[in-house]
């Protein structure tokens, strides 16, 4: 089950006053004055394990993309503690607040005042620096209708009902019984008034009986028919993004589908929506406009459509939509299309290697380039870097492996290479972000194959674990033909 359950405990009054006692030190008869008074969202935090580290407020700017945005960020002073204003909220918003490779989520409400603890680091738990782990925020808010009090209780609620029934959920028999707790859930709370929480509870739910493999239709009619689309609640465009992954795709397989190909070649926008309103799921504009956004996305990926038309389209949604949401993913979607694709030049650059040398993408031309972007406190970036290796060992005389690290700074590149001796290939490190700027990195590891002329063979390029082996091998096949 990869159902994400928001990892935060609630500090009880008896617990705050402890802190207070053991040095916390925030004074309560003025964050009781001051919250009382405050118009913008207020986080004051306590992280005494990472003076002088800076930590950060990141949220999305929305849930297709998943383009970051950073809100807000303090250097964590010589008394643990940092705060800042988010000002820019308009509405709930799900929020990572992170420190080095740490990380913890909450949700931020306009107005509120939040006291924070950041949890120290656990030797037994988080002992790799290098691994990007996720942790538990402790978050103090007196009201109990509250979305981070009232997400903790339905999680127990959860927990226990997990607990007594995941027996059936082994067999493939939990279906009724997930069921009956969506309507026990449903009389809990009948009578809290708070949309952004019931989005949370609902789609988690929903999340849940999608991983059991419940019927399309079924999940449809009873998450998505005739109910309002949550474009920023972070649990319904997971379970958005999970229910119609490749839906168009598939949809140009059948006989109702088959003109979307035609569609966009003639950039037809009006088109586009009509042929997927055939599903009646879909008869909702705003749900269907969605849907084409995330499918336009997942086919300029795919190589299998002319990008320009798909650019196009987008800016025809850009410039008509009445959702402003919808122009925001467009835009995004934009934006992060740029000339990094395939057949383009592959942006030059110069950087150091781990030994101070100067390394240019033209030392690397005459054999193909394996390029990388990592950072060595991304977990997904090391659990792919741990199958190099064997890759490098097989091919290092027909491909080059070139590794750009994105950490903070050099010496944290050269720790982790003096604790992993085996990644023996080049790496290099990139001084204030500008290489993946210019190659519009916008994900964490991410991997690009350039030719031995220089130019995107694969942009972005398949990851370790996932077929790049067999590209390895149609290249080599191509060059004994030669």
């Amino acid at each position: 089950m990869n159902t994400r359950f928001i990892a935060l405990r609630i500090y009880s009054f008896m617990n705050f006053l402890t802190d207070l006692r053991f040095g916390l030190a925030f004074s309560f008869m003025n964050f009781i004055t001051f919250a009382s008074m405050a118009q913008s969202t207020t986080i004051e935090g306590y992280a005494p394990a990472y003076i002088s580290e800076t930590v950060y407020a990141v949220t999305y700017n929305d849930f297709i993309t998943n383009t970051p945005l950073q809100l807000a960020s303090a250097e964590v002073n010589d008394k643990g503690k940092f705060k800042f204003q988010l000002d820019s909220l308009k509405h709930c918003t799900y929020i990572n607040l992170e420190i080095a490779n740490y990380k913890g989520d909450m949700y931020a409400v306009p107005g509120n005042y939040y006291r924070v603890v950041f949890p120290s680091p656990d030797s037994e738990h988080y002992q790799n620096r290098y691994v990007e782990h996720t942790v538990e925020l402790t978050v103090y808010i007196d009201d109990t209708t509250e979305i981070n009090n009232l997400i903790i209780d339905f999680n127990e609620q959860f927990d226990n009902f997990w607990v007594k029934n995941y027996r059936y959920f082994l067999k493939k028999e939990a279906s009724h019984y997930v069921d009956s707790f969506y309507n026990a859930m449903l009389g809990r709370y009948k009578n809290i008034k708070n949309p952004d929480f019931y989005g949370y509870m609902i789609y988690t739910i929903a999340e849940i009986e999608d991983n059991m493999l419940e019927g399309q239709k079924t999940l449809g009619d009873k998450y998505l028919k005739g109910k309002p689309v949550l474009y920023n609640n972070y649990e319904y465009m997971q379970f958005f993004n999970d229910y119609f992954k490749d839906y168009m795709r598939e949809f140009t397989y059948s006989m109702e589908g088959g003109d979307i190909n035609k569609f966009i070649d003639k950039c037809d926008y009006a088109g586009l929506m009509d042929v997927l309103k055939i599903n009646p799921l879909l008869r909702n504009d705003s749900l269907c406009e969605l849907v084409l956004l995330k499918g336009l996305y997942e086919f300029y990926y795919s190589g299998d459509y002319d990008r320009e038309n798909i650019k196009i389209l987008l800016r025809i949604i850009d410039g008509s939509t009445k959702i402003m949401e919808d122009k925001i993913i467009a835009q995004d979607m934009l934006t992060s299309f740029s000339g990094v694709v395939k057949g383009g030049q592959a942006p030059d650059f110069a950087l150091k290697d781990s030994k101070g040398e100067v390394n240019s993408i033209l030392d690397f031309r005459g054999k193909f380039l394996y390029l990388a972007f990592f950072k060595t406190t991304s977990t997904a970036s090391i659990n792919q870097m741990g199958i190099i290796p064997d890759l490098y060992k097989q091919y290092k005389n027909k491909i080059n492996f070139v590794f750009i690290s994105e950490d903070k700074n050099d010496s944290d590149l050269t720790n982790f290479l003096n604790t992993n001796k085996n990644f023996n290939w080049t790496f290099l490190f990139d001084e204030n972000h500008r290489v993946m700027k210019e190659y519009d990195v916008k994900t964490i590891p991410e991997y690009f194959l350039v030719s031995p002329d220089g130019r995107f063979y694969q942009s972005p390029a398949d990851d370790p674990s996932h077929g790049i082996q067999n590209t390895f091998n149609d290249i080599i096949e191509k060059t004994k033909s030669k």
